[in-house]
Formats: C-alpha cells, structure tokens, sequence
C-alpha cells in the first residue's frame, strides 16, 4: 500500500484543471482556443496530462510554451504556475536540476506579497524533495506551508496537500505511534476539505484514511472510507481513481484474510480498464494482478499471461518508468520458475538484472549532472558577489582581498562536500544492486528446495529406467541452479567490497590434497583421466582457505564438467618465491586463443547452440584480484590451461592476518564466555561460606557467585552453569524455591544441584528431596565430601556424552532422569528430523525453533551433551549419511544434499575427520 500511495501523490498535484479531459479533447481545445492566454492555460494542462501518462517529452513541450507565453505577459498566478510545473517536471521526472524556475516563482511570489503563491511555491519545493525520497528537506517545506496558512487562515487544496503529505513521512517508520499521528493529520486535512466544500479533496482524503485504518487493522472503518470514495468515483467515471478505489478493496479482503474476494476486485479492476483508453493504466493492473496471482492464489500459468499482455502494452507506448518494468519482468522469471520452465526464468532474470543496472546506471548519471548543476551554480554565485564587490568597493581592497579568500574557502568548502555527497550516492546505489544480487539468490533456494526434495523421493521409488534418466537430468540441473546462487551470493560481497581475506597459518599441500582428492570420484564418474601433482612442502604459511577452496573448486568443476568422456584433467601445484602457483588443464577443448578474454566475462556464451560458461570464472578472476595474484589462461593443442600464481605474504590491505597469538586471545561467538574450565555457581547470603568454597574448587572450576536465590536464577539462565552449590536459608528466595526453578526450567533443568543447610532433622532432608535436588549436604561440611560429590554429578554427565557420539537417535531414557530435559531432547530430535537437509538451516536457526538465544543452547549443549549447537548440527548430519551409506540410499552426491550439506569437498573433509575414511571407503567397509 506504501507504493500505491506514492502513486496517488504522483498522480495529484495542486492544479484545478478537470482531470476527465483526455489529451484529444485538450489539443481540440487549443485549435479552437480564441486567445493566446486561454491557449497557454490549456497548454498548461495539456503537460500535466501527458506528465501522468509518463510522455516525457510532450509534457515538457507544452510546459515549456505555456512558461514562455506567461513569461512576456508577466501576469503573477500564471507565471509562478508555469515555473512551478517546469520545477516539478524537470526534477521529479526528467531528473535534471531546475533551481532556475524555483527562484523565478519565489521572487514572484515574494515580491507580490500574496500568500497563496508563496505556499504553492513553497509547497511545490516540499513536493519535489519528497517524490525523490529526500523527506528529511520536504517536511520543513510542508511545515511552512501549514503555519504561513494558519497566520492568515488560508484554506485552501495547497493546504490541505501540505497536511496530507506530512501525515505520509510520519508514518514512513510503520509504528502504532506514527500510524496514529498520521491519522491525526489526515482528520485534520479532511475538516479543512470539508469546510471548503470540496468534494475532489475530501474524497481523496478518504482513500487515506482508508489505508492508515487497514495498517491499524480496523478493517470494516477502512471499507466505509472505501465505500464513501468508491460512490464519488464511480459517479464521476474517473478512470485513475477507480483503479485505484480496486486497489484499495483489494487491500481491504487480503486484510481479512478473504483471497477469493480480493481476486475478484483485481478482475473488476481489469475488466473496468478494458473498457476505458487507459492503456497505461491497464498494463500497470495487469502487472499487478499477475504479481498477486502469483503470491497469492498460486496461478501460475494465468499470472504469466497478465504479465505477458503489460508487458505488450509497455512496450507498444515505450515507457520511461525502468523501475516498473524490472519488477514485471523479475515477476515473469519467478513464475516460470515455478512451473519448472527454468531456462525462461533465468532468461527474464538476466533481463531483470540487466534492467536494474540500467536503472542504477541512469541514476548514477542523473545524482551525478544534478551535483555538477548545484557546483557550477554555487561556484557563479560567488563569482558575481565578488565582482559586486570590487565594482562597489573599490576603495576598500584589502577588504575585497578578504572576500575573495572567503569566497575561495567556501567555494571550495561546497565542492569538496557536493562530491563527498557523490560518492556516498554512488556508494548507495552500489549496495543496492549488491542487494539486488543476495535478494535474487536468497528468493531461489526455496523453489530449489522444493524441487530437489520431490525429486530425491521419486528417484528412490521410482524403477523404469527411463524415468530414471530424467530425475536424474532434473536433479544434475537443480545442483548446477544451486551453485549459481552460491556463486551470485559471493559476487554480490565482492561487488560490495565486504570481502576480506582471512589469512591463517596452515599447510597449504596438505590442505590442497584433502580439496583435490574430493574431485577424483567426480572425475571417475564422468569416465575422465584425472591426476594431480602437488608439490610437498613442510614449511607452514599464512593463507585464506575458503578462497583458495573456491577458486580450486570452481576451476576443476569446470574442467570436468566441460571435457568429454575419455579425455583428461590435470591439477599441479607448488610454491616458488613465496607464491602459490597451480595449474589446471583438460584436453579436448575446442576453445580458441581469441576467445579465451571473455571466459571471464559473466554468462558468457560464444554462440546461442553452445553452452555458456556462467559466473564460475567470473568469480575465479576477482577473487585472484582479491588475492593481489595473477591468472592466466592459454588454448593450444587442444588444451586449455588456467595458471594461477597467488602471493602467500601477509602484507595484503584486502586481507586479515590471524597469528598464533590473534588465535589465541580471540573468542569466538559460540565460545564466548567460556573457558576450559567447567562454571560453578555458588550461592549463599554468607559471604564467608562463599570465600571457603570459592578456596576448595578455585584451582579447578570457573567460579560463580549469588547471594540469593533471586540472583542466582538470573546467572544461572544467563550463563548457564555446569554445577550449582546452593544455601537452603536465604532471602528473597530460599533454596528449595531455587532449586524448583532450575530444575523446571528448560534452559537449566539439566544442572546437577547440591543443598548445604544447617537443618539436620528429616523433614528438612525430605523436603530437599521433593526440590529435586541432586545431593543434600548439611553444614558444617567436610570439604572433600562437598569436592567429590561436585566432581561425581559432573563426571554423571560425562556418560550422556560419550552415549550421545555413538547413537544415530538420541533417546533421554535410563540416562536423563529429569522429564524436562527428556522433553528437550526429543524436541531437539523432532526439530533435526524437519530440518536436517536443509542446508540454510543454521545453528542461529537452531537456537530459534529451540527458543532459547544462541550462547544459552551452545552452553545446553555443551554441558548437557559435550558439544557446541554447530558440532551438534554437523554430527547429526554425518551421523545420518553414515546410515545411509550403509543402506545404500542413492549416490554420495544425493546424500550429501540430503542431510544438508552443500558443498562436497566440505563434507569429505567433516567426514574423514569424525571417521578416519571417506565416505565411499566407509561404503565399502559397510557393504
């Protein structure tokens, strides 16, 4: 609804012509027009309607006469008119600066002393700012307007205009508070309306209203200010408006949750269009309704249909707004994606992206002529108070020489902010195509996953071999989507240089064998000759492992995957002169040296029958130019070759340098907080009782301390400890109240509990018992009673542990005695068997279908099962394709994205180090 009202204030301006004249009527009204001033006035009119239709060029034609026909005629009203509408037309739509025409209406409007040209003026420069997002420099505008018409009682659609457009940048921030505040205004405005008797002004207000009472879910409020316009529109035919009024009752049913309802006001809406000569209009309804369709009835095929025909309909009247057309098109690509006809969604996604960039392109240039507008015309106005000055003042040089310096200053002063301001546009716009990228890729891994998961079930069910081959041919396709995503994820950083190489000490060959080796059950299944030569090295350096992985990866991937059967890939590599040099090559290329520049260049394609070679290399090239490093590339004898020479100096303003020392003194997140040593909280209101424990287990235990039962509760939920030693007298909360809350509390239920109290008699003891205590202890107490009994009850936990690391399911019973940590557990495994092959899904997403915060799980976890939520995750999943492996379920490529994991020579590397062998290795063993 946000967009649908920014359609409404660009539709309405404060000029009284009748919007129902259409552009045949006016140009009719202009020939038979008996005088030149009436002709100017229509010409007037006649802009603002071609400015509404998005014909840019006649809009400021006819402006641009009625301007100059004002101008020799100096009649105020109709020149402040004039200049405004060129103001507004050369900023908001054409993008050029146009300060000129502001200051003539200014000086007009302040020299004749009338106050309703000085707020239409002043209102037209609040409107400008605000249709180019800059709400910050139109609010004091639409502020003076409202005091100026106070001061003087002026009443007026300027006015009302002014109130309506404020109560729209309050409500930017969609809070309850600034919805109410915005509705404030707009009663306001619609008094005002009322008082003036218009009818045009009150019902506009109406539609307002109508959308603030939906964002505040008053709905049947919303629908009688529906009702109300809807009955004025309808009686006037107003085209515009009623498709706006369907608009709106659409926004009412998806408010109620009422769908079929709200398809029907979009029919309405179109079949009401159809009948009128509205082409623009119709097209932007059918885009819409396509975009609907499409979130939310789930018609595929029909929402590309509607797309289809507005986007004919664009085409045919050539529209300038690049903005609507990109979202039309990207809507194509989501559709045909979902139908499963991927090779037209990806050729509108390019096309999307491709209109994006051109949209980002023209705004760059327009911010950029715009400042260099401003700067030129700052730098004149400094030149003519100089020249005054020296004309005037001759006598007084030196105070001349002194106004030159200032003007200096300040002229530098503005030039050097006007390009400050510049670049952070710049930098602006490139975030927002950056965006662009990481929303595109985000937006397909879900119908990814949801066609990849169909196709893994058929695939184990299904026997005919033909229909096999084309699961097959479907899951190959959806792995190849997959790695694009990744691969538009990671360009989108690099675009906006929030990549940073993380160097760290390592073994480059030994890391290098572990990456290479998981290509060759690639190779072999593709039936090619693969062999790699690594040189050994013993010597350590400083490296990024997730970049050299990437451009490996990525460079064998293409080898194999475009060298026939029979053929062969060589990987080598070595380190000479302080660089990382390797080589990949593959026979059989049918590459040319010509061509071997634009292997580089995104989606690259030579010609239409050939495949292309994606973004791969693309991401390869600048990830080396991340690297400071060289590539180069070379065709002969039918061999194509990629030398990659990497720079392995810690000197790298790209980079991070991790030391031994960094490592050391840096904690990661899931591990903040936390030592080696197991936390124990003491709690106890005697300070004294406190320093002796703290003394016996200080060498031993991190230590924790509380003074009531209150306190300690707050520590142990927030750091979760491994032991608890508690008084049973205290204040605020006693210590069988305590031990109730922890052992009844998920986050804590699992913490082993010991009660030292001065009360011997049975009862005391039993009713420690009823508090689920684990060990009631009565003072004064020996000291290594009190140290085993807090070492037994950690060491209890250690069987949980070492069960956990053998069992594939992990089951509470004869282990964990408490029921709620048993509910935990099996709500653990109940969340594991939903998400386990979804690969987004993370240890952050974890901690939130637990509901518990991160560092709280981890600490759970950690104490309840000896793992961290990220070690727990991966176990799992390496625990369930061991299963598999043994079973036999499909290929190793199907399990590994069938428990999650998305990366294969991730996996191989996870695997070998919780198993001593690779996956096909442990297949075998395990036949």
């Amino acid at each position: 609804m946000k967009k649908l009202l920014l359609l409404f204030l660009l539709f309405f301006t404060i000029t009284n012509y009748s919007q129902n004249k259409t552009i045949k009527t006016l140009r009719n009204e202009i020939k038979l027009a008996t005088s030149n001033e009436k002709k100017a006035i229509l010409q007037y009119e006649l802009a603002d309607v071609y400015r509404k239709n998005l014909n840019v060029d006649s809009a400021y034609f006819y402006a641009k006469k009625a301007f100059q026909f004002n101008k020799q005629k100096g009649i105020d009203s109709l020149m402040v008119k004039s200049s405004l509408q060129l103001f507004r037309l050369l900023n908001t739509t054409i993008k050029k600066d146009s300060t000129d025409y502001f200051s003539i209406a200014k000086n007009i409007a302040d020299k004749s002393k009338n106050k309703i040209l000085l707020i239409e003026t002043l209102y037209s420069k609040g409107q400008v700012s605000y249709l180019n997002n800059d709400w910050a420099d139109a609010f004091p505008e639409f502020l003076k307007v409202d005091s100026i018409s106070k001061k003087y009682k002026i009443k007026n659609k300027t006015t009302i205009y002014a109130i309506i457009q404020r109560s729209e940048i309050i409500r930017q921030k969609f809070s309850k508070e600034t919805t109410l505040e915005a509705e404030k205004l707009l009663l306001e405005a619609l008094k005002i309306a009322k008082e003036i008797k218009s009818e045009e002004m009150i019902n506009l207000i109406y539609t307002y209203l109508a959308d603030i009472s939906e964002l505040q879910e008053k709905h049947q409020e919303s629908k009688e200010y529906i009702d109300k316009a809807y009955n004025y529109y309808s009686k006037k035919d107003d085209v515009r408006n009623m498709s706006q009024i369907f608009l709106l009752y659409t926004s009412y049913y998806i408010g109620i949750d009422d769908i079929p309802n709200a398809n029907k006001e979009q029919i309405k809406r179109i079949t009401y269009l159809r009948q009128k000569e509205d082409n623009l209009e119709l097209a932007r309804a059918l885009a819409y309704y396509g975009s609907f369709q499409r979130k939310k009835t789930k018609e595929f095929n029909s929402a590309i249909n509607n797309l289809q025909e507005a986007k004919k309909i664009y085409e045919s009247i050539n529209l300038t707004d690049i903005d609507a057309f990109e979202r039309l098109i990207f809507n194509l690509s989501r559709c045909y994606s979902e139908i499963g006809k991927h090779e037209e969604a990806n050729i509108y996604l390019k096309d999307a992206y491709n209109l994006r960039e051109d949209l980002i392109e023209k705004e760059n240039r327009n911010l950029t002529t715009s400042l260099e507008t401003k700067y030129q015309t700052e730098k004149k106005e400094q030149e003519i108070k100089f020249l005054s000055e020296v004309t005037t003042k001759q006598n007084y040089i030196y105070l001349s020489i002194v106004a030159l310096l200032l003007a200096l200053g300040a002229f530098l002063f503005y030039g050097y902010r006007n390009k400050i301001k510049t670049a952070q546009k710049l930098k602006e716009l490139n975030e927002l195509k950056s965006r662009f990228f990481a929303n595109i890729s985000h937006e397909f891994r879900t119908p990814l996953t949801l066609i990849k998961s169909p196709v893994q079930s058929l695939q184990a069910e299904i026997t005919n071999e033909n229909h096999k081959n084309k699961l097959d041919l479907i899951d190959k396709n959806s792995n190849r989507m997959l790695n694009l995503v990744d691969q538009l994820l990671e360009l989108s950083k690099l675009d906006s240089g929030k990549l940073q190489l993380i160097l760290k000490e390592g073994n480059i060959a030994t890391f290098l064998n572990s990456l290479v080796d998981s290509f060759t059950f690639q190779a072999k299944e593709n039936k090619l000759a693969f062999t790699s030569t690594i040189e050994k090295n013993q010597e350590n350096h400083h490296f990024d492992k997730d970049v050299i992985e990437k451009i490996v990866s990525n460079l064998l991937s293409n080898a194999i995957k475009y060298t026939n059967e029979n053929e062969k890939v060589t990987f080598e590599s070595k380190i000479e002169n302080n660089q990382l040099q390797f080589i990949v090559s593959n026979s059989g290329s049918e590459i040319k040296r010509e061509d071997l520049p634009k292997l580089f260049e995104r989606f690259y394609q030579k010609k239409e029958n050939h495949q292309g070679v994606g973004i791969g290399l693309a991401l390869v090239k600048e990830l080396v130019e991340l690297y400071k490093g060289i590539i180069e590339t070379n065709a002969e004898n039918g061999i194509l070759s990629f030398a990659i020479s990497l720079p392995l100096e810690k000197v790298n303003e790209n980079a991070i340098v991790v030391t031994k020392e960094v490592l050391k003194a840096i904690i990661s997140e899931e591990s903040s907080n936390e030592t080696e040593l197991p936390i124990l909280l003491i709690v106890d209101d005697n300070q004294d009782v406190r320093i002796v424990l703290k003394d016996i287990f200080k060498n031993k235990y991190q230590i924790l301390e509380a003074e009531d039962g209150e306190q300690a509760l707050k520590i142990a939920k927030k750091d979760i400890p491994d032991c608890i030693i508690s008084d049973v007298m205290m204040p605020k909360m006693d210590g069988f109240e305590f031990t109730k809350q922890i052992k009844n509390n998920e986050l804590t239920s699992f913490i082993p509990v010991i009660l030292l109290t001065a009360k011997t008699t049975d009862e005391a003891h039993l009713e420690g018992l009823k508090s689920t205590a684990d060990a009631y202890l009565t003072k004064p107490f020996n000291n290594e009673i009190v140290k085993e009994t807090v070492n037994q009850l950690i060491a209890e936990r250690k069987k949980l542990h070492q069960r956990y690391s053998q069992e594939l399911v992990l089951r509470p019973v004869d282990i964990v005695i408490n029921s709620v940590d048993e509910k935990f557990i099996e709500k653990l495994q109940v969340i594991l068997d939903k998400e386990l092959s979804n690969s987004e899904f993370s240890s952050e997403d974890f901690a939130t279908a637990v509901g518990m915060s991160r560092m709280q799980l981890h600490r759970k976890l950690k104490s309840l099962l000896g793992v961290s939520a990220t070690e727990f995750l991966r176990n799992e999943r390496l625990k369930v394709a061991t299963e598999l492996l043994k079973k036999g379920n499909g290929t190793i490529a199907e399990i590994i994205y069938a428990v999650g994991f998305n990366d294969t020579s991730y996996f191989i590397r996870c695997f070998k180090e919780k198993y001593n062998c690779t996956p096909s290795e442990y297949q075998e063993k395990n036949k």
